[in-house]
């Protein structure tokens, strides 16, 4: 019997699928799959970093706010720390 995919396996293909979208300039489908990725690991940080990276992307300004604070709550000294911060800032976010 063939193993089913599991949550985490589901979350890289979404990612690598959206990374694929959003090199070809296709914002929406990339957007489509990170949320996807969202809903099934709801508290994977880099996700939402994710999330939040492509929504700003598509000037979905509430979204995107949202997600990277969601980030910076889920991984306050995470590798993306810094780049979450100033797109707040870019953001009108304090």
């Amino acid at each position: 019997m063939k193993k089913l995919q599991t949550d985490e396996d589901r979350v890289d293909e979404d990612l690598k699928v959206a990374q694929f979208y959003e090199n070809k300039g296709d914002l929406n489908a990339a957007y489509l799959r990170v949320k996807d990725a969202v809903k099934s690991l709801p508290t994977d940080s880099e996700i939402h970093y994710e999330l939040a990276r492509i929504a700003q992307k598509m000037n979905k300004h509430d979204e995107a706010v949202a997600e990277y604070s969601a980030y910076l709550k889920l991984e306050p000294d995470g590798q993306y720390i810094k780049q979450a911060q100033k797109a707040l800032n870019e953001l009108g976010q304090p």
